[in-house]
């Protein structure tokens, strides 16, 4: 692909944010509504804002994409389609779903409509990405986990957009649910409150002492987008909705002079560290793994560093801070100790001491020489930034004679256009119109994106045109061409709801599935389970599938294997020789959909697809899944209004908080002991969180919540014992009292 017709997608939480990502050269801009936006936290747009920002978008030659991309409530179902068609009416070039079976509905009704399947679907694999073309997706946005195999495996498959910058979730994409459980404010729908950014200890020798153990650098790709180029990639996305106008306008402007070659590249990545860098970057998964992966040390935004502190001055006020950056009122600067420890901040202001080679900030006895100081917030920067001007060229001529109407003719990239003016410009009585007095009038547009180059001003020198009317005649001309300029596709009149098929099929109630790593636990022994569910440690080690195969015949009627959501294409080739072993296939990950029926092989669908309304239960049902999970995120309630009696609720058991696509020790793999797959995570208010370790093509990690889930349901139930000790399980299956459970969502839901 032409590196120059490549995407720049920018992120814009406000119109601040949206009108940098413009200024500086974006190809285009996402942005959310005030519904369904999975960063409901942003001041988001309302549809009239939509328009307006759409209109001034596409005169820039730049697309609008919106985001509907939470998980939808039964009762949310009609304004979803409504928002919808408001998105795509008000202008947008695509709608952003992470629902993929309402996106498949949204299709159905309204194909005009281009649909992009979000990152939280997680599509990592070629298969996921064949089952959203078939439901009408025209792009994939990768999950942040996918590595760059499996990119280009994708990209020859379907149009495809990775992210390039900005933060990286910790956990697996939509597979988070460590805010809905501790706080019930989901991700999933967009009230993230970001548990992973904060300190735990674990109980492995050198990581006993709490740090941000959980949360990871942020992504920047650089130079390397190339490799993505080379992939087939189409779209490179910028995260960061949450961030300043100033973060979007540097971030926009470096991958643009990348992509182009041009500009000054070094400037720029230092002005993108100064609107925000956490963790000094990190290349992310896309390459494998990198030693930058993971931030425990520092939190939160750290800048670039501009010098360090030598000492105080005569006073003993200050501290001079050796440097070649000149600050001004009201710079922020981190104080940073060895790379590893934020000592403190400080801001700089106009009234204090000059000095030589450096500056000077406030006295603090915390500070010692040869620290670093980074600069976190550069106001001349975001200044620099925000002057920045982006304009549509347009060519014009004017025609001017006595006794004939004024004519303009005017270029761009909307074509050609001609007009002339409803009045006669008269004889000059006195002082004919200039050529000049013309230009001048013609250079003001009125506040439009709009960037006038003459091509020609051809008047007969004595002709004259009232001013007021001349003014009227530019502005028509001008909102004329604008709307030329702006034109986005013709509206979509509205088609209804569509309705819910029926489904007639609904097994006998009162069966019980099981998730478990190990089936031999005494538990088990004198019960009858439907589906023993085998959650595989370690797929190189065929020991452990021959033991769940020898115990799971005396009590299973069913013998499954787990598939995770994160599931490469390396993943893949490990699991498919196991398939014939197994009854089945329990999977999280919607890519099961079109694997299981490649396959020919029995799929129960699981909590990770997230089946949140009526419209996901069915589609999967109609996919080809024999049975189907509920998301955990919904409670009872919502559970009877979706009315599907044959479903499984997770109902017992420790929850699934967050699949780590990555080793939480930094690959530390000389010293590590890969017998030991279970640890403790440990918060600073004491409570202690499983985190198991699963083999796969590389080390996968899962945390699971700090007490079980006990939830009374009286239809299917699912229960996950992977993380339960044996007396755990056993109060869960026999459902006695003692211990402590959590109802989870069941009671309340989540927001």
């Amino acid at each position: 692909m032409d590196a120059k017709r490549a995407e720049v997608l920018a992120p814009a939480g406000d119109k601040t944010a949206f009108e940098a990502a413009l200024a500086a050269g974006a190809d285009a801009v996402y942005l959310g509504l005030q519904d369904f936006s999975a960063r409901k936290s942003a001041a988001n747009f309302t549809v009239d804002d939509l328009a307006e920002a759409a209109r001034k978008a596409h005169a820039l030659g730049a697309k609008v994409y919106v985001a509907l991309n939470t998980l939808v409530k039964e009762g949310e179902r009609e304004n979803f389609f409504v928002s919808a068609l408001q998105a795509w009416n008000a202008g947008a070039d695509a709608l952003i779903v992470q629902e993929l079976f309402l996106g498949r509905e949204l299709k159905r009704l309204y194909p005009e409509m281009e649909l992009h399947l979000s990152t939280q679907a997680g599509v990592c694999n070629a298969e996921g990405a064949r089952l959203a073309k078939e439901y009408g997706f025209s792009r994939i946005i990768l999950a942040r986990e996918t590595p760059l195999s499996d990119i280009a495996r994708i990209a020859a498959i379907v149009e495809t957009e990775c992210f390039v910058q900005g933060a990286l979730c910790t956990c697996f994409s939509g597979q988070c649910y460590f805010s809905s459980v501790v706080g019930g404010n989901s991700g999933n729908r967009g009230l993230c409150k970001q548990p992973c950014r904060k300190r735990y200890s674990i109980d492995r020798a050198g990581f006993e002492k709490p740090a941000y153990r959980l949360s990871l650098a942020d992504l920047c790709v650089g130079e390397d987008i190339e490799k993505l180029l080379q992939a087939g990639v189409s779209s490179f996305k910028i995260e960061g909705r949450m961030r300043s106008a100033a973060y979007v306008g540097a971030a926009v402007r470096y991958y643009r002079d990348i992509l182009d070659g041009t500009g000054d590249r070094a400037q720029d990545l230092s002005d993108l560290k100064r609107t925000f860098n956490r963790g000094n970057y990190t290349k992310g998964y896309l390459f494998g793994q990198d030693k930058n992966l993971l931030s425990p040390a520092i939190q939160g935004h750290i800048g670039e560093a501009v010098g360090k502190v030598e000492g105080k001055d005569k006073s003993g006020r200050y501290l001079f801070v050796r440097s070649t950056f000149v600050p001004q009122d009201k710079d922020g600067f981190k104080v940073v100790r060895g790379g590893a420890e934020e000592v403190g901040g400080a801001l700089w202001r106009s009234g204090y001491p000059a000095a030589k080679g450096g500056f000077y900030i406030p006295f603090d006895a915390k500070y010692r020489r040869g620290d670093d100081v980074c600069l976190t917030l550069d106001n001349a920067l975001a200044a620099r930034i925000e002057k920045r001007r982006r304009a549509a060229e347009v060519r014009l001529s004017i025609t001017m004679r006595a006794g004939e109407p004024l004519r303009v003719a005017a270029r761009g990239k909307f074509g050609a256009y001609s007009a002339q003016s409803p009045f006669i410009a008269e004889p000059s009585r006195s002082r004919p119109t200039t050529r000049e007095e013309l230009a001048d009038c013609f250079l003001k547009v009125d506040g439009l994106p709009i960037d006038v180059r003459f091509d020609e001003i051809d008047t007969d020198g004595q002709s004259f045109a009232v001013r007021s009317q001349l003014n009227a005649f530019r502005r028509a001309v001008w909102a004329d061409i604008y709307g030329r300029l702006s034109a986005a596709h013709p509206p979509l009149e509205e088609r209804g709801i569509p309705p819910q098929p029926a489904f007639a099929a609904e097994p006998a109630q009162g069966r019980l599935a099981v998730i478990d790593r190990d089936f031999s636990a005494p538990c088990y022994r004198e019960r009858m389970l439907d589906y023993a569910i085998f959650d595989h440690v370690d797929c190189k080690n065929e020991g452990y599938i021959r033991d769940f195969l020898h115990y799971a015949k005396y009590y299973a009627r069913h013998k499954y294997l787990y598939l995770p959501a994160y599931c490469t294409g390396d993943d893949l080739k490990i699991y498919e020789p196991l398939l014939p072993l197994f009854d089945g296939v329990y999977a999280d990950g919607y890519y099961a959909l079109r694997l299981s029926r490649e396959k020919n092989i029995p799929l129960f669908a699981g909590t990770g697809m997230n089946l949140f309304n009526r419209d996901d239960a069915l589609g999967a049902l109609k996919a080809g899944a024999g049975e189907i999970a509920l998301s955990k995120e919904l409670s009872l309630a919502e559970i009877a209004a979706i009315d599907i009696p044959s479903a499984f609720v997770f109902a017992g058991g420790r929850t699934r908080l967050m699949d780590l696509g990555h080793c939480p020790f930094g690959r530390r793999c000389s010293s590590c002991d890969r017998t030991v797959n279970r640890y403790m995570l440990r918060d600073e208010g004491g409570r202690e969180f499983p985190l198991l370790r699963a083999q796969r093509s590389v080390c996968r990690f899962t945390v699971y919540n700090c007490v079980p889930l006990r939830v009374e349901w009286g239809g299917n139930k699912l229960f996950d014992l992977s993380a339960s000790p044996p007396e755990e399980k056993e109060r869960i299956l026999s459902g006695s009292a003692g211990g402590a459970f959590t109802a989870g969502a069941s009671k309340k839901g989540i927001y």
